[in-house]
């Protein structure tokens, strides 16, 4: 067996991770399995390998000396919690002495996407800013926002019931410069009711929004649709809702701004759940990127 050798560089082994069931509900046990090689040529001492899943705690497994070429396989059993939404990450993290007074580790993640539970639980970006606190909010990864105040002269006031085109959709209750919408990025989130129509209530930066959804219904049954929504740095005709400037880091931006209504048309069956139009990855500089502030089942 060979030395460890500072000088020469050192790959860490590898990790693997895997978890079952594969799509698991709030309050079921998941089983993380790992397995540690030692792809190596020296012995890894006073091994120890641990397993974590999201909030639901830590376990551990001493694994003592790795010689060269060997492998551990290990398993451990966590309840999800009842409340658990969203993303959840599963962690497998192995640490180990490679000489007398050095160690090293590696580790493998995996995540499992549950679905959230309202629309609001699933914000993840904060798109309004107050006149006088500009930098608050961040709605298109180049510091621009809507304006707080812009949006109340709007009737778009924290938590106000609004009307566009005969469909009732409540505003986000939320403060200047907190999380109040979703950028679109296929989520998925609960919903029930029934109704003639899904609609949403939101805009695009970066460019006009495309992108696939689906409604999925109570007996089990999908519905796919897709969404064209325009960008927001315009007075759009087709806009539910024109504000007079944004809000930029050195104060306005006279420039009008747009926000849209869009929607599916819906099937006589009671909802379950709706997966968000999948438009991007996330917020990015220069991607066209959705954010929906609100939606509704009319």
């Amino acid at each position: 067996m060979s030395p460890y050798r500072p000088e020469e560089d050192f790959l860490a082994p590898p990790v693997s991770l895997t978890f079952e069931p594969a799509a698991p509900e709030p309050g079921q046990s998941v089983t993380l399995t790992a397995r540690l090689t030692n792809t190596t040529e020296i012995v890894l001492g006073g091994t120890v390998l641990y397993l974590a899943v999201g909030g639901a705690g830590q376990a551990s497994s001493h694994l003592g000396k790795m010689a060269p070429g060997t492998s551990v396989t290990r398993t451990w059993k966590a309840r999800l919690p009842d409340d658990a939404e969203g993303v959840v990450p599963f962690l497998a993290h192995a640490l180990f002495d490679v000489h007398e007074d050095g160690s090293d580790c590696t580790r493998a993640t995996s995540s499992l996407k549950l679905p959230y539970r309202s629309l609001a639980s699933a914000f993840d970006n904060a798109a309004i800013s107050s006149d006088d606190a500009t930098t608050t909010a961040d709605m298109d990864a180049s510091r621009s926002s809507l304006s707080a105040e812009a949006l109340a002269a709007a009737g778009l006031t924290p938590g106000a019931s609004v009307t566009y085109g005969g469909t009732a959709f409540i505003w986000p209750d939320t403060e200047p410069g907190a999380r109040d919408n979703v950028v679109s990025s296929g989520q998925t989130v609960r919903l029930s009711g029934t109704g003639t129509r899904l609609a949403f209530l939101g805009t695009c930066t970066w460019g006009t929004g495309k992108g696939p959804g689906k409604v999925v219904y109570a007996d089990g049954t999908e519905q796919d649709f897709s969404v064209d929504v325009p960008d927001w740095y315009a007075a759009d005709a087709s806009a539910a809702v024109v504000l007079p400037y944004r809000n930029v880091p050195a104060g306005q931006d006279n420039n009008p701004v747009s926000l849209y209504t869009f929607g599916v048309g819906l099937e006589d069956k009671e909802l379950r759940s709706v997966v968000l139009p999948k438009v991007s990855d996330g917020l990015t500089s220069g991607v066209p990127a959705l954010h929906i502030f609100a939606m509704t089942v009319a």
